[in-house]
């Protein structure tokens, strides 16, 4: 299981740092935003093992970020996580479909 664990947070944007149960640094995700409503969400795991727990909890947070400050309009925030260097895709189903 893994929790967001705050670490800095300014009125442009935060610094969450993902920790396991046992409260280690597992990975981190970062977002900024700009008044006129562009969004850039940055995020790093290194445990391979917790991939679909990171998963799990960073989509439903970018959901929620992309509600609360591009509102609901067309527009998508620029979105950069990795797995140990390797760029992932939060978004893509199990068939391979996004």
């Amino acid at each position: 299981m893994l929790f967001f664990k705050p670490e800095f947070q300014n009125k442009q944007g935060e610094i969450l740092n993902v920790v396991d149960a046992n409260g280690k640094a597992v990975g981190y995700i970062a977002y900024l935003y700009k008044e006129d409503k562009e969004l850039y969400i940055m995020g790093q795991l290194e445990e391979e093992g917790e991939k679909q727990n990171f998963i799990d909890i960073t989509s439903h947070f970018i959901d929620g970020l992309k509600k609360a400050i591009l509102g609901d309009g067309e527009k998508e925030p620029n979105i950069y996580i990795h797995l140990g260097g390797e760029l992932m895709n939060l978004y893509k189903k199990d068939d391979g479909t996004e």
